[in-house]
């Protein structure tokens, strides 16, 4: 964008400021009559132009600070969602361009809407200033040969007003929609249009307005839900419980199922079936401003009682762990037909809707509208258990509702932040699910302006610096600090991505120098949500340690063997110092499954020691009752570091477990997405604390990483990032009756695939016919060690319908397998 556009305003526009949303106590609590209330409208821009004579081509460049629609003549540009994203804007803020030419007409205009969004909506808390919403764009006209004839740029001639159809947006609570009033966009004479104000900046500075980096967000249409049930409700019967239940005038399943008239005082309630992260779209036929109002939620009260954490009567929506965030969509009926209507400016994540209505409204559809960020989805997974299968969706279904500009630890509550504990501890497998290199470099280049403040890295990033003046927040906290080194070096491992790793660089410097100067990660989240604690100073200090490991191995492949050689006695030194401090008579001080998987997965012991921690984590998990104890800190690791020490069925004990704290528990209580606690509800006791209950946070779903690089045996070669060469090494389930838990059965086959950046990698073993047989699939132009299980005591392989001892195929026996190489082509192995 030409450096002569300007960030144009309306200073009417700017919000009233508002207290810390954790720090006061308004909970809506499933009330109907706390609702979202209608403002005058949103920041509207306009600019007239003319085309020049020849022109053959003209581009839009826009952007805003705020959530932005725009428009040329009418129509809506781009099929981009919550557009801009966010990024820190006091650093940057992403442009997006298009191609307008069959858009414009001689006399052409444009005009944009601005709400507040990530930059002065309620999720900021303040952190720009509370300041009105700014847009800026340049217009630029060629003629054939490509010679620019227009550049028209926001500046003091673009006029402004408050006003559209958009009466009040904000991302936590909603979209008030007014159709009653003239649309700016199509009618732009209706409003009275005064000049606009030059935004002044943020304290006197501007982001830099930068192309857009990764996927944008988008309406993803393959996951949009249609409604699965439906339930009419007019009174609340007494059930003996503090709130009742509600009375069913009909209950209705399958398609159509919401296709009703409505009527003033009845509310309707539809179970999508799946929860999803996006917004609600209705048609309806109703009179002129009848008033629809949509309410969301990820459950439904289940008993109306309040000792079991309801909020309401029975059958009507849950959404006291939305805490203060409405999450709330009103549509007024312009009354002339078959009206459509989803918001743009803001989202939720729900499962369920309720919709009630001041007057007579027959709602023709339902749907729900999913929208996050466009990645490409390069994983699949597959078994023999039905639960497990499940379980593997409702990690897809997590990924795909937080990682939406930023990863989110949740998409639902008042919060909706890019905790980076969340993000390195899910990257592994986050990595397998779908191609998210671009936005993960995205939200690094967050991590580094978040450097501004001070050299760590913060919890939540992009920062919001007034968090940590609150006590809400800080820097450099062992484990999401630590997510500035472990996350570049994932996309390193994954997609051989040394572009990403060398801009990050001096950055890495820059953290590593500050946890220096204190002493080494911070003690504040341990390991979270662990039924089992562990000390936080081992927390840290093995953070640290691996900080530096990995350090030296990214300064080595970046040539920087200086540096490399300063961490690897940085790490050295500080393993040293851990086992001093953690380790005597050769045993761990501190027995919880998270403290020996650090010691295992940080390659902090050795020897002895090492053989000994093993065999702890071995009983640990035995004595626990094949339960975790871990929690976001030791989880992501505990079954990749139970097969990296030949610990496999221990593992599958572990994956299919059922009680609680387990995987499958969640599922076994009616999850459809992964949760923010083991026991975020129970059949047994309800639902769990409402200040921190999210259904739909992803972090504890990162053992599909085991799944894929130990199950299915798709594994990343260290010494060849990016699968150029790797690692083929299926683990099945060879558990006996005596080591498998009460109740649990075998495995008896896995389907895997995985769109490596080298191409689709292919991996399926299957002994249902009590002969093991695995297929597989490697890419043109790359090589895989294969580790074939000789089950039974076998000492040759048939491959592809042929046999030969392991030796003729250029391999060896080791452990149990037969290992050699292979270059690309399908196979089938016996």
């Amino acid at each position: 964008m030409n450096s002569k556009a300007k960030f144009i305003c309306n200073p009417k526009d700017r919000p009233t400021p508002l207290p810390h949303p954790w720090d006061h106590s308004v909970r809506y609590f499933n009330n109907p009559d706390i609702t979202l209330q209608p403002g005058n409208g949103l920041s509207l821009f306009r600019g007239d132009f003319d085309l020049p004579e020849g022109t053959a081509k003209v581009t839009l460049a826009a952007t805003a600070l705020g959530v932005f629609n725009v428009f040329v003549n009418g129509h809506r540009v781009g099929n981009e969602e919550l557009k801009p994203g966010w990024t820190d804007y006091h650093c940057r803020v992403f442009e997006f361009e298009y191609d307008i030419t069959d858009l414009c007409v001689k006399e052409s205009v444009i005009t944009a809407e601005v709400s507040r969004g990530w930059f002065s909506g309620r999720i900021t808390m303040g952190e720009y200033g509370w300041l009105e919403p700014a847009f800026a764009a340049e217009v630029r006209c060629f003629d054939k040969d490509g010679k620019e004839l227009l550049s028209f740029v926001t500046d003091e001639s673009w006029l402004t007003v408050i006003g559209g159809r958009v009466l009040s947006a904000d991302i936590w609570d909603g979209e008030y929609y007014d159709a009653t009033m003239p649309d700016a966009h199509s009618f732009p004479g209706a409003y009275a249009w005064k000049p606009v104000t030059l935004f002044e900046g943020i304290e006197g500075k501007f982001p830099a307005i930068v192309p857009h980096v990764g996927e944008p967000m988008r309406v993803r249409p393959q996951f949009n839900q249609t409604p699965k049930s439906a339930v009419l409700y007019r009174d609340v019967a007494d059930n003996g419980t503090e709130f009742g239940e509600i009375v069913p005038l009909f209950t209705r399943v399958g398609d159509g199922c919401e296709k009703t008239v409505l009527h003033k005082g009845e509310r309707l309630i539809i179970d999508l079936g799946q929860e999803i992260a996006g917004r609600p779209h209705i048609t309806v036929k109703a009179p002129r401003r009848a008033r629809v109002e949509v309410m969301v939620s990820e459950m439904l009260n289940d008993s109306g009682d309040k000792a079991r954490g309801n909020d309401g009567p029975k059958g009507m929506l849950y959404t006291a762990n939305y805490r203060t965030a409405l999450a709330r969509t009103v549509y007024v009926a312009k009354g002339e037909g078959v009206e459509d209507y989803q918001p743009t400016h803001s989202f939720s994540a729900f499962r369920y809707l309720c919709l009630w209505t001041d007057a007579d409204v027959e709602l023709i559809s339902v749907e729900g509208v999913f929208v996050s960020t466009d990645m490409q989805e390069t994983g699949y997974l597959e078994t023999s258990n039905t639960e497990l299968n499940r379980f593997i969706e409702n990690v897809f279904w997590g990924q795909r509702c937080n990682y939406l500009s930023v990863p989110t630890d949740c998409p639902q509550r008042d919060e909706r932040l890019g905790w980076s504990g969340d993000t390195q501890m899910f990257c592994g497998a986050g990595t397998y699910n779908a191609n998210a290199r671009g936005f993960l470099r995205k939200w690094l280049g967050d991590a580094r302006d978040g450097q501004r403040v001070c050299d760590g890295y913060w919890d939540v990033i992009p920062v919001i610096e007034k968090m940590s003046r609150s006590g809400s927040m800080k820097d450099a906290a062992a484990a999401w600090g630590d997510a500035g080194i472990l996350v570049p070096y994932m996309l390193y491992l994954k997609y051989n991505d040394t572009e990403t790793m060398a801009e990050h660089y001096d950055s890495m410097e820059r953290y590593m120098t500050y946890l220096a100067s204190i002493g080494g990660p911070r003690k504040r989240y341990g390991d979270w949500l662990a039924y089992e604690p562990t000390d936080d100073a081992l927390v840290c200090q093995a953070y640290y340690a691996y900080d530096a490991l990995l350090m030296a191995r990214m300064a080595r492949v970046l040539g920087k063997g200086e540096r490399a050689a300063y961490y690897e006695e940085l790490n050295a030194r500080l393993k040293r110092e851990w086992n001093e401090q953690f380790v005597k008579n050769d045993e761990l001080t501190v027995k919880t499954q998270t403290a020996c998987v650090l010691a295992i997965a940080f390659e902090l012991v050795e020897g002895t020691v090492r053989e000994n921690v093993i065999k702890t984590l071995e009983k640990n998990v035995i004595a626990n009752d094949y339960t975790l104890s871990t929690g976001f800190v030791g989880t992501y690791m505990l079954a990749q570091t139970l097969s990296a020490v030949g610990l496999d069925g221990l593992a599958y004990s572990l994956l299919l477990q059922t009680k609680d704290p387990s995987w499958l528990y969640s599922v076994r209580q009616g999850a459809t997405t992964v949760w923010e606690r083991w026991n975020s509800y129970t059949y047994a006791r309800g639902f769990g604390a409402v200040n921190m209950n999210s259904f739909n946070h992803y972090a504890f779903g990162s053992v599909v990483e085991w799944i894929y690089a130990y199950a299915a045996g798709i594994a990343v070669d260290p010494a060849h990032p990016g699968f150029a060469h790797f690692v083929l090494s299926p683990r099945p389930d060879v558990r006996t009756e005596e080591e498998m838990p009460k109740g649990q059965e075998r495995i008896m086959y896995v389907k895997a695939h995985y769109d490596s950046a080298k191409g689709r990698i292919e991996s399926a073993w299957d002994w249902r016919e009590g002969k093991f047989t695995y297929t597989f699939r490697i890419p043109t132009g790359t090589t895989a060690r294969v580790e074939f299980p000789l089950l039974n005591g076998r000492k040759e392989v048939t491959l592809n319908a042929k046999t030969f001892r392991v030796e003729e195929l250029g391999g060896e026996i080791l452990n149990g397998k037969a290992v050699f190489e292979l270059g690309a082509g399908k196979y089938v192995m016996q």
